[in-house]
């Protein structure tokens, strides 16, 4: 997402809704179908990228389903681009924000290129233990800052229609078990959403306030608590401003 905002920019929800046959909510499975399907018949043609007039359609069915994309646009009465108005209304900078992961399979506290298909831009993420990577969320949200989430969304008990997200078995050593889900594919990134805050319930267990973009229809209106072992296990990394990690794990990552 970072390096879609360094080349490309953001822009508001007024000015690009991503519903280009007037959906009431995003639905990509069509698109998504399609596009696989291309890819594939490119590959069976042999071609390692695109051609012109592969793009010409890439583009026009883009636009079909998620709307033409305006090179300029008003906001509270300016005219943005949408790198001007990630970097003049919005004042936002990718540079400032970090991928951060937990996997023993390389070492702590040095960047690696994490293996997930998603990982198309080949980003390094910073690799901690899991317990530096809950202190580094408790430490954002803290301090004010959002958390961005990536993990699994398809386990059992990602129950989204009541709200909740947890582990029911006792785990007695979540490194080792957040690898072993990592390596047999139990855990892995499907989906991403935003911490916004964390309470404890009654027993002191950890719940972090969660916003996901499914809709409203929830109990919750869109939003879940997820234990703090479900994201010990499920987390496969997160995004976060680096102003928002402790001193001590900055230096050693080098931030």
């Amino acid at each position: 997402m970072m390096w879609v905002v360094k080349n490309y920019g953001m822009m508001p929800e007024s000015a690009y809704n991503g519903r280009g046959r007037g959906e009431l909510y995003h639905n990509h499975w069509q698109l998504d179908s399609l596009a696989e399907s291309f890819v594939n018949k490119l590959l069976n043609e042999g071609k390692e990228k695109p051609g012109d007039a592969d793009l010409v359609y890439i583009n026009e069915q883009f636009d079909q389903y998620l709307g033409e994309v305006p090179a300029t646009f008003m906001y509270n009465n300016n005219e943005y681009t949408a790198k001007s108005f990630a970097k003049e209304a919005l004042g936002f900078d990718p540079a400032d924000y970090v991928e951060i992961t937990s996997y023993t399979h390389h070492p702590f506290y040095k960047p690696f290129v994490l293996e997930n298909k998603y990982n198309w831009t080949n980003d390094k993420y910073y690799n901690v233990t899991i317990n530096d990577l809950s202190r580094i969320t408790d430490s954002a949200l803290k301090n004010g800052y959002t958390v961005g989430w990536d993990g699994n969304a398809e386990d059992s008990h990602f129950d989204y229609s009541n709200g909740l997200a947890w582990v029911p078995e006792v785990i007695s050593n979540f490194q080792e078990e957040r690898q072993r889900t990592f390596e047999d594919q139990h855990t892995f990134l499907n989906h991403m959403m935003h911490i916004v805050g964390s309470t404890n319930d009654r027993f002191g267990k950890k719940w972090y306030y969660v916003k996901n973009s499914w809709g409203p229809s929830n109990s919750l209106a869109g939003f879940l608590f997820m234990r703090d072992d479900y994201f010990k296990i499920r987390t496969v990394a997160i995004i976060v401003n680096k102003n928002a990690i402790p001193a001590d794990i900055r230096k050693k990552l080098v931030l």
